[in-house]
């Protein structure tokens, strides 16, 4: 379980984005202000487990957004306008999988692959990939 990391925070390394622009063009991010914040915000992010809740908390400024689930749980999000239906499993001892499905068929795959230095984020929509690695903090 990725309990080991449960508490643990890492923070973006803005200059490790790879394919991000080509990413958000895929999925549909038109919105400049929140283009912006993808490819230069350096959000950092907490993972927590309490019991069989996880909670996500990804903190961006002032700006907080937490999401709480239970793992292989089906949720519905709806974050910055755009409805989707969410479910996240573990794969391994380190690495959590959620896949998004959006109203507009949309199918978005989120791998976060933890390690007590890092967590490389690995965002797939059809046959685009992009990586966001963030440092422990």
């Amino acid at each position: 379980m990725v309990k080991q990391f449960s508490g643990k925070s890492y923070a973006l390394d803005a200059a490790s984005l790879e394919n991000m622009e080509a990413f958000l063009d895929a999925s549909g991010v038109t919105d400049p202000t929140h283009r912006q914040l993808a490819l230069s915000g350096k959000d950092t992010l907490t993972l927590t487990l309490e019991g069989d809740k996880v909670t996500d908390v990804t903190q961006l400024g002032d700006y907080k957004h937490v999401l709480t689930y239970r793992l292989g749980e089906e949720f519905v999000e709806d974050t910055a306008s755009r409805k989707r239906k969410s479910t996240v499993t573990q794969r391994g001892a380190d690495t959590l999988v959620k896949v998004e499905k959006y109203e507009d068929g949309k199918t978005v795959t989120i791998e976060k692959t933890f390690s007590a230095d890092k967590m490389v984020v690995t965002l797939t929509i059809g046959n685009i990939t992009a990586k966001r690695i963030y440092k422990a903090v």
